[in-house]
């Protein structure tokens, strides 16, 4: 089978790029031929461990995106001024993107995009997979200037509409997204979304669509398998904390060290939160780390005893890409659950310590399964790719 695959994410240090190297090395193992078609970004945008982890046997075309690399240059150049605090480039960002560019930063590669010539080339499906949501316009305009007759597969990491990243957008910026959205929905021959609590609501969202939305589940990209003789009980989360209530847990580490008979106490490491962190000051058992690498995650992977999962206060049906990392661990997954439409998500997978996160964590049986836990080969990217491959061949 030969395949076009079409994304803005596949080389940069960001969850979705994860997704996709995994979902493409996982199609090459099912004997696919892949094409993938990606943004040529500034070289300091390239993760290497990610550009060393595709898999050899893929060809990549990358489509001109000189004005998005200058802005970023630009915008580097001004923030490493201390002047300025990392506020304004937020509210500055936000700005441009909701009132500049449509759909996204990355607008321009749609135009660029023609420049792609495939005509001479024969493909069996074109998949185009977001975040961001650009990728679909970029498939769109390639199967219009190459004149394409092929099933157009898409994939959908997180919704558009009702993403609860647009809820402070303008009235006329969300207008546009649910019109574009439908749009695009309706033009694809089947639809995927990561999780199926979205799928499900898609479906709900709009019936007329509802028997070509699939769930494809998120692979893992490597797997960490080691046990670790620590002077202390690591507890790690990776990612933001925004809209996350950590407390609970915060509170019942607190707890836990201050047990007498509890020699070993639990340290509680932070990575990637930025500048969210709020009234942690004093707490000597947090250590707070920038964002990393995902090769350097992978080692943090490693040390840890017990990593961390904490749902979305807004009773999304996002389920985090990190949640599928971990299965590729043999560590403790310490999931705290908002909602039981997550819980009962994540509950079937037999695999996370599910918690609701509400009152003060007791983690004395979390402690106890430390170095008992196993990989779940169910998310490795060729059993991953097998089931959506089966999915996309469906009633053909």
């Amino acid at each position: 089978m030969n395949i076009l695959y079409i994304t803005t994410s596949l080389l940069k240090n960001e969850s979705a790029s994860i997704r996709n190297v995994s979902l493409i090395n996982g199609l090459i193992e099912n004997d696919c031929k892949v094409k993938v078609v990606t943004l040529d970004y500034a070289k300091n945008l390239e993760d290497t461990f990610l550009k060393d982890s595709l898999d050899g046997n893929i060809k990549v075309e990358k489509i001109k995106i000189p004005n998005f690399n200058k802005l970023f240059s630009l915008v580097q150049k001004v923030k490493e001024n201390k002047k300025v605090g990392n506020s304004f480039f937020i509210r500055i960002k936000n700005l441009i993107k909701e009132f500049i560019f449509f759909p996204d930063i990355y607008v321009e590669s749609i135009k660029n995009s023609r420049n792609i010539n495939i005509i001479n080339e024969k493909f069996d499906y074109i998949i185009s997979s977001s975040d961001s949501k650009t990728s679909h316009f970029i498939a769109r305009e390639i199967i219009k200037s190459n004149n394409l007759r092929i099933p157009w597969i898409q994939i959908w990491g997180d919704p558009w509409s009702d993403d609860i990243g647009i809820k402070n957008c303008n009235f006329l910026t969300k207008y546009r997204i649910k019109k574009n959205e439908k749009k695009l929905l309706k033009e694809a021959d089947k639809i995927f979304y990561i999780s199926d609590l979205t799928a499900n609501e898609i479906k709900d969202k709009f019936l007329e669509l509802s028997k070509k939305i699939y769930t494809l589940s998120r692979s893992y990209l490597k797997e960490t398998n080691s046990k670790n003789e620590n002077s202390k009980i690591i507890f790690s989360y990776t990612g933001s904390i925004k809209n996350r209530n950590l407390f609970p847990l915060i509170e019942g580490i607190e707890d836990y060290n201050q047990q007498q008979n509890n020699q070993k106490l639990i340290e509680f490491n932070l990575y990637g939160v930025d500048s969210e962190i709020k009234n942690l000051e004093g707490k000597k058992f947090i250590n707070i780390y920038p964002r990393l690498s995902f090769q350097e995650i992978l080692e943090v992977y490693k040390k840890t005893d017990v990593l961390v999962y904490v749902d979305n206060l807004y009773n999304s049906t996002q389920i985090p890409g990190k949640i599928y990392d971990y299965f590729g661990t043999n560590k403790v997954i310490l999931a705290l659950y908002e909602n039981e439409e997550t819980k009962n998500f994540l509950e079937k997978y037999n695999r996370v310590e599910l918690m609701l996160n509400k009152d003060k964590i007791n983690l004395n049986n979390i402690i106890k399964k430390i170095n008992n836990s196993y990989i779940l080969k169910d998310f490795s990217p060729k059993i991953v790719a097998k089931n959506f491959l089966k999915n996309i061949q469906k009633n053909k």
